[in-house]
């Protein structure tokens, strides 16, 4: 069974951004952009937060890969996330944070 949460707007914007990344709808480029600014707005609402502890810690954790990812091969470090590597983050935080909203 799948622990109802209930999701506001902002909310739902992150996890749709973040669905559309690993469907492919997206690239990584236009994945950073977005969730960056969605993020942010997120971060500084005062809009009370319909999800819980283990959500808004995924939204930290993409945010923390987003910010490692760098889109240029001439400027990135090998500390930093390529566009596979963003991916791959992406869609195990998910995964991590799915199993963790199941009782």
């Amino acid at each position: 069974m799948v622990n109802k949460m209930s999701f506001n707007k902002n909310e739902s914007f992150i996890l749709s951004l973040i669905d559309s990344f690993i469907s492919g709808d997206i690239t990584a480029p236009e994945f950073e952009g977005g969730y960056i600014r969605a993020w942010r707005e997120y971060r500084d609402s005062d809009v009370l937060k319909g999800a819980g502890k283990d959500t808004q810690l995924f939204f930290d954790m993409v945010f923390s890969s987003v910010d490692s990812y760098c889109s240029d091969p001439e400027l990135i470090d090998e500390d930093d996330l390529d566009e596979k590597g963003l991916l791959n983050e992406v869609t195990e935080l998910k995964a991590s944070w799915r199993h963790s909203t199941l009782f």
